[in-house]
């Protein structure tokens, strides 16, 4: 008769189960605490992004002679005057058209008044009549629109102050970054502050190359839409390309997103136009999905389609546009972190000592 494996007992103390039920309950609370505070941790991912991307120009700067706060605030005043001139750019010409047309609408409404085929349908569905109920019912709906205007203000109101939020916590950051970098090391061992700051340097690296690719990429997308659209006589031409090209940031989709949009424009001026831009649009995209996005993807974080992929897929879940925007380089700065990890642990198993085989028995 086979022997019966012999059974055994697991005994948990209690001051064991009491340790279990202190980390789940403070893991418990950690993750609520993290829930609650998520849009403050959002600000933060963003300043330090941002951090991150410009850090390279403020050191630029510092090899040139010029003390960082200083550069910090020179990195800020370019950045701050770009992003004013894109604005002026965008909204210009539409705050024109706008305007122009509020100047139009009596001479509208006159020429409505005269029409023929609006008379006709005045005589039968008694038009006028109808909009002079809605005017006097107006009043009445008047604290609806009000609490209506004050949402939309108040979120108009919350997006500033979460802009000048990121701004502050970007400049403090940018100035107190290699002070942080440096208490950080001093607490680490010297051969792992040796590997840490090894990885600090390249993950900067990775999202400043990773920035300046992706930016010199809007810009092509942006000049090429420009040229085209002026080419082929789309209305607000400059408006369209700095459009694509703020699209294009977005991973993935935002160059289709800002080239179905100039499309659509361009079919105000006509058919012809609309194709021939349909056809600049998914011409350029293809050229970019498969000639410079590889290159700059392989340069600059140096991933895999697929990782892009599943990156801007988890982040956008996440976060929206904003984990869109920030998928590719955290998952090149990840596997950077593996990388090293890897590399460390393959070290230490190389220098673990070599099995002795063990000496044959006599006869």
């Amino acid at each position: 008769m086979a022997d019966r494996p012999t059974p055994f007992e697991v005994t948990l103390s209690n001051r064991t189960l009491v340790r279990l039920l202190l980390v789940g309950t403070a893991f418990l609370l950690l993750v609520l605490l993290l829930w609650n505070v998520r849009n403050v941790l959002q600000l933060v991912l963003v300043s330090m992004f941002l951090a991150l991307a410009l850090n390279p120009a403020v050191t630029w700067f510092e090899l040139r002679g010029v003390r960082r706060g200083r550069a910090v605030a020179l990195v800020f005043l370019i950045t701050i005057v770009t992003v004013l001139a894109i604005l002026i750019i965008v909204f210009a010409p539409l705050y024109e058209e706008v305007r122009k047309f509020a100047d139009d609408v009596p001479a509208y409404i006159d020429d409505l008044r005269r029409s023929r085929l609006l008379r006709e349908l005045d005589a039968r569905y008694d038009i006028f009549t109808k909009l002079q109920e809605q005017a006097t019912k107006l009043p009445e709906r008047l604290p609806g629109t009000a609490s209506a205007f004050l949402g939309f203000a108040g979120a108009i109101f919350t997006a500033l102050v979460n802009t000048f939020t990121v701004i502050f916590l970007t400049i403090f950051l940018l100035l107190e970054l290699p002070s942080i970098g440096n208490s950080i090391l001093t607490l680490l061992a010297p051969d792992t502050a040796t590997r840490t700051r090894a990885l600090t340097l390249d993950v900067n690296a990775t999202v400043a190359r990773y920035v300046a690719g992706n930016l010199v990429i809007s810009v092509i997308a942006g000049a090429t839409t420009t040229i085209a659209a002026y080419l082929l006589g789309v209305p607000f031409p400059v408006v369209m390309g700095v459009l694509v090209a703020l699209f294009d940031l977005i991973p993935l989709v935002g160059a289709s997103i800002g080239g179905a949009l100039v499309v659509a424009v361009a079919f105000t001026a006509g058919l012809a136009p609309g194709l021939l831009m349909a056809a600049v649009q998914i011409g350029y995209q293809q050229v970019e999905n498969n000639v410079l996005q590889p290159v700059v993807m392989r340069r600059s974080v140096n991933v895999s389609g697929l990782t892009v992929l599943l990156a801007v897929l988890v982040g956008s879940t996440l976060l929206g546009v904003l984990g869109a925007l920030l998928a590719v380089p955290v998952a090149g700065s990840v596997q950077i972190g593996l990388r090293e990890v890897l590399e460390a642990r393959r070290q230490r198993v190389a220098e673990l000592p070599e099995p002795v085989d063990p000496a044959p028995e006599p006869g």
